[in-house]
C-alpha cells in the first residue's frame, strides 16, 4: 500500500509526495523520533527526522504506545486529546482515546517527516517548473 509523506522544512513549507509500494516497503519497521537518510525517498544529501503519522483509518501514531497495533488508552493531555467538553475547560478530565502505535507497517496512510538538514535540496526539488518563454512575433 502507498504510504502519503508530508515533509516539513524549517522554514515552515510543508510538500507532500506519494510514495510507491517499493518505496514505501523501506520505511515499514521504522519508529516515530527515529532519523532516516533522504535516499530511501529519493532525496539525497536530505536527513529526516519521522515525527508523526496516521493508520489507515485516520487514528494518529502515538510515540509511547509501542509496536503496530490500535489501541483505546485514557489519557490526559497530549497527542489525541482536547482538553474541552462541551464547550467547557475541565481541569484533570481524561478521555479514553483510540491510537495508533509508533511502527510504520503496511497500514500507515500518512507520515509526517522533518526536515533536519537538506532544506533547500528539498525546496529545488517542489520548486514549480518556470514557464518557457514565447518567441517575440515581429
Amino acid at each position: 500500500m502507498a504510504i502519503k509523506v508530508v515533509i516539513g522544512t524549517k522554514s515552515g513549507k510543508s510538500y507532500q509526495k506519494e510514495l510507491s509500494a517499493d518505496e514505501s516497503e523501506a520505511l515499514y519497521g521504522r519508529v516515530l523520533g527515529e532519523e532516516l537518510n533522504g535516499e530511501t525517498l529519493g532525496f539525497s544529501g536530505v536527513k529526516f527526522l519521522i515525527s508523526g503519522g496516521s493508520d489507515s483509518e485516520g487514528f494518529p501514531m502515538r510515540k509511547d504506545l509501542p509496536g503496530t497495533r490500535r489501541k483505546r488508552v485514557l489519557i490526559t493531555k497530549g497527542l489525541g486529546f482536547k482538553g474541552k467538553l462541551r464547550g467547557k475547560r475541565h481541569n484533570g478530565l481524561r478521555l479514553k482515546k483510540s491510537i495508533a502505535g509508533n511502527t510504520v507497517y503496511e497500514k500507515t496512510h500518512q507520515l509526517n517527516l522533518k526536515v533536519i538538514s537538506g532544506d533547500k535540496v528539498i525546496e529545488k526539488a517542489f520548486a514549480p517548473a518556470e514557464p518557457e518563454a514565447a518567441p517575440a512575433q515581429e
